[in-house]
């Protein structure tokens, strides 16, 4: 890109990561009782307040605008100089970490605690193996640095606008978008990468029902799906993958473990 084109693609990303409507935070992040609630591997989804949130939100048809993977205290026990700067900028934050990607700024570590007052939900994943759920966590972690795919962002954006247009045409189940390269993801598809490599499946195709039934007969009993499945490319997934897939848990860290719910006394007004 030339100078100029450079120039204006910078100010185009910080406007849109600016502030620019009325945020509604639906309920308060008890952070004691999140922090006693959360494990690593949980996905973190993110009702943005940006522009860019903004956008996201209207071409996903979804609350949820921004994905990141909780890490806990694993960036601590690396002990590398960059790690042991997480410690000194964020004191006893620094063992309730995520990793997350950002237009901008790339591949960043932050505490989970910047979210307090947004919207968010904690996805967990049902079942996977310990030795993959870690293998995930290193994943994610190797990313930190790379660079954020906006052309990704643009393809899904047109994708879910052509859907409007002209429903016929559809993408494939295996089709990349973006730069694809090993130096730039985006939020949601760092984490499906993740995830998919080691077969732990997110929003996967089910096979058509006129598959012929000695196809669908040859997969396991303990297959819940009933069949076979198709992996979607990571680029496709978006934040709300995670909330709409059957195989990760929603968790309710703000009432969990509330030993009787005495819904009478949180009202200012008495009823």
């Amino acid at each position: 890109m030339t100078p100029v084109t450079t120039l204006l693609r910078k100010r185009l990303l910080k406007w849109l990561e600016q502030h620019r409507y009325p945020y509604e935070q639906r309920g308060y992040n008890n952070l004691d009782r999140l922090y006693g609630v959360i494990r690593p591997g949980d996905v973190v989804l993110v009702e943005g307040r940006s522009e860019m949130s903004r956008l996201i939100k209207l071409f996903s048809g979804s609350s949820w605008s921004h994905a990141a993977l909780y890490v806990g205290d694993a960036l601590a026990e690396f002990g590398t100089p960059a790690q042991k700067r997480h410690l000194n900028r964020y004191g006893k934050d620094a063992r309730h970490m995520l990793v997350e990607a950002f237009s901008g700024k790339g591949v960043i570590a932050s505490p989970i605690s910047i979210y307090e007052d947004y919207n968010i939900r904690i996805c967990r994943p049902y079942g996977i193996l310990d030795t993959d759920l870690e293998q995930v966590i290193l994943q994610v972690i190797g990313k930190i640095g790379m660079h954020y795919d906006d052309q990704n962002i643009l393809e899904i954006a047109l994708i879910a606008l052509q859907a409007i247009w002209r429903p016929v045409n559809r993408l494939s189940l295996k089709a990349c978008l973006g730069n694809c390269n090993d130096f730039q993801v985006i939020c949601s598809g760092m984490i499906a990468q993740a995830f998919q490599s080691v077969g732990y499946p997110i929003v996967p195709a089910m096979l058509p029902r006129n598959t012929p039934r000695d196809r669908l007969d040859a997969y396991s009993a303990a297959n819940p799906y009933g069949g076979g499945l198709i992996m979607r490319h990571y680029t496709q997934i978006s934040p709300k993958d995670f909330d709409l897939s059957p195989n990760f848990e929603i968790i309710k860290y703000n009432l969990n473990g509330n030993a009787g719910f005495d819904y009478k006394c949180l009202w200012v007004e008495k009823l």
